[in-house]
C-alpha cells in the first residue's frame, strides 16, 4: 500500500482607551503577533492608534476544493481598546504582495454573520445571522471574525486586514478609523493527500468546510489557548437510493443507512490513541452533561507523519480494532460507524489536525486522492430536516456527476469512495 502522499500545495483621544491588556493571544507563532502592519524598510513607523486590535489565531494553509478554486480558512481576533462599545463596519482582506488587492471585502452585514463575541452578544443576534453573532463589540470585548477566501490563482504568501472601525460614543476623531491589522505569511506547509474513509455511495459531507458552523468554527478554550481542532472535520453520513438517511424507528441506530459501515485507514500510520468502550447513544439528541475526553465517543488517533494526525470518532463499541503503538496500513478496516459519545445520529466524524490531541491540537487541511460527486444536499437545514425526519434530501438540481482528484470534499457534496 502506498503511503501518504503529500501536495504542496490620536493620542488626544487616548483616554477613551482602555490600559488594560484584554487577551488576543496568538496560538501560532507563524500568525501575525501585533495589531499594525510592520514597515516594510524596517524603519520606525509612526505610531498609529488602532482602537480595535487584532492577530490572526493560526496561518491559513492554501488548498484545492472540490468546487475547483482554491481556499483559505482561518480566524482574526479582534478586541475592542475603547471604553465605548465599536462596530466593525467593513472588513477588506488584501493581497500584501501585490499591492494591496483585495482578495475578501466584507460589508457590515458581511461582519455581522462572521464576528463571534466572546462571552454574551453584545446585541441580540440579527435576523439570518447564526446565533451569538454581531458586529458589535462591547468596551474591552473580544470577538473571532472567520474568514473564508475563495481564490482562483497561485495563493498569496502575506495578507494583511483592513478594518473600518465605528464608534458613534467617541470623540469626533475617533468615532470613524480605518485600521490595518492583522498582517500574516500564508503557510507553505504541505497539504496530505488521503484516501477514503469509507467505501460505497451517497456519502454525505455534512457540517463540512468551509463555511458551515458546526465544525468550521468551533473554537475551544483549552490548556490556556484557543484552538480549533475541528476547522476542517467532517461528518459523513448516508443516503439509500431514496435519497434517505434513516428508514425505520429514529431512535435505533440501525435504522441509519451508514451504521455499520466499515471505516478505512486513510494513510499508513501509527496508532497513538484509541477507545473502545463508550456505548451508543439514542440518536435524536445530543447526550446530557458528557465528559469532554468522552466527546469523540470511541475513537482512534492515528499518526500519519510529518506531523499529520487523523481522528476517527463515534464509532461502535467493541469495533475499533487498534490499540495505541499498533502500525496500520491504508486501507485497513479500524472500525466500524457508531453513535458513541457527542452525536445525534450514527455517523463518521473525521479531522485532520496537527497533534495527537483530538480536540486539543489545530484543524489542518488535507485533500482526498480520488472521489466521485454524484449530487449535492441544498444546504444544512435541508440536511437537518431529513437527519430529523427521515424525508429523502432536498438536492440542488443539475449537478451532473464528476470525478475529482486531490481536492477536499466540501460542504454537502453527495460523493462515491472506491478502495484504493
Amino acid at each position: 500500500m502506498a503511503s501518504t502522499r503529500l501536495a504542496l500545495a490620536a493620542l488626544g483621544a487616548g483616554a477613551t482607551l482602555l490600559v488594560s491588556a484584554c487577551g488576543t493571544d496568538s496560538s501560532d507563532p507563524d500568525a501575525s503577533s501585533g495589531s499594525a502592519a510592520a514597515s516594510s524598510s524596517g524603519a520606525p513607523s509612526e505610531p498609529v492608534v488602532t482602537p480595535v486590535v487584532g492577530s490572526v489565531m493560526f496561518a491559513p494553509t492554501p488548498f484545492a476544493g472540490s468546487d475547483g478554486n482554491n481556499h483559505l480558512v482561518y480566524e482574526v481576533s479582534l478586541t475592542n481598546y475603547m471604553r465605548t462599545p465599536v462596530t466593525i463596519a467593513g472588513v477588506e482582506v488584501l493581497d500584501a504582495t501585490a499591492d494591496d488587492e483585495p482578495l475578501l471585502v466584507l460589508d457590515e452585514n458581511g461582519v455581522r454573520t462572521r464576528l463571534k463575541p466572546t462571552g454574551a452578544p453584545s446585541v441580540p443576534p440579527a435576523p439570518g445571522a447564526p446565533e451569538e453573532y454581531s458586529q458589535v463589540l462591547a468596551p474591552g470585548q473580544n470577538g473571532v471574525l472567520f474568514l473564508h477566501v475563495v481564490f482562483s490563482t497561485e495563493a498569496p504568501k502575506q495578507l494583511v486586514h483592513e478594518v473600518s472601525v465605528r464608534a458613534d460614543a467617541a470623540p469626533p476623531g475617533m468615532r470613524e478609523v480605518d485600521e490595518r491589522i492583522a498582517p500574516v505569511t500564508v503557510s507553505d506547509s504541505t497539504v496530505p493527500v488521503l484516501g477514503p474513509p469509507l467505501v460505497g455511495e451517497r456519502y454525505i459531507a455534512a457540517d463540512a468546510c468551509c463555511d458551515a458552523v458546526r465544525h468550521t468554527r468551533a473554537i475551544l478554550p483549552l490548556n490556556g489557548s484557543p484552538v480549533l481542532a475541528q476547522r476542517y472535520a467532517v461528518d459523513w453520513e448516508q443516503a439509500d437510493a431514496d435519497g434517505r438517511i434513516f428508514v425505520g424507528d429514529a431512535k435505533d441506530p440501525a435504522s441509519y443507512r451508514i451504521f455499520g459501515d466499515d471505516v478505512l485507514a486513510v494513510a499508513d500510520g501509527t496508532v497513538v490513541a484509541s477507545r473502545n468502550d463508550l456505548p451508543e447513544q439514542t440518536p435524536g439528541s445530543f447526550p446530557a452533561d458528557l465528559a469532554i475526553a468522552d466527546a469523540d465517543g470511541n475513537n482512534l488517533v492515528l499518526d500519519i507523519g510529518d506531523g499529520f494526525y487523523v481522528n476517527y470518532a463515534h464509532m461502535q463499541p467493541g469495533s475499533v480494532r487498534f490499540a495505541p503503538g499498533d502500525r496500520v496500513r491504508r486501507g485497513d478496516v479500524i472500525g466500524k460507524v457508531g453513535n458513541s459519545g457527542n452525536s445525534v445520529a450514527p455517523h463518521l466524524h473525521v479531522h485532520v489536525m496537527n497533534g495527537p490531541e483530538f480536540l486539543g491540537s489545530q484543524g489542518v487541511p488535507s485533500v482526498t486522492e480520488e472521489f466521485t460527486i454524484t449530487g449535492r444536499v441544498a444546504d444544512t437545514a435541508a440536511f437537518d430536516v431529513s437527519e430529523g425526519t427521515g424525508v429523502p434530501l432536498r438536492l440542488v438540481p443539475g449537478v451532473t456527476e464528476s470525478t475529482h482528484e486531490d481536492q477536499m470534499i466540501l460542504d454537502q457534496n453527495i460523493v462515491t469512495f472506491t478502495a484504493g
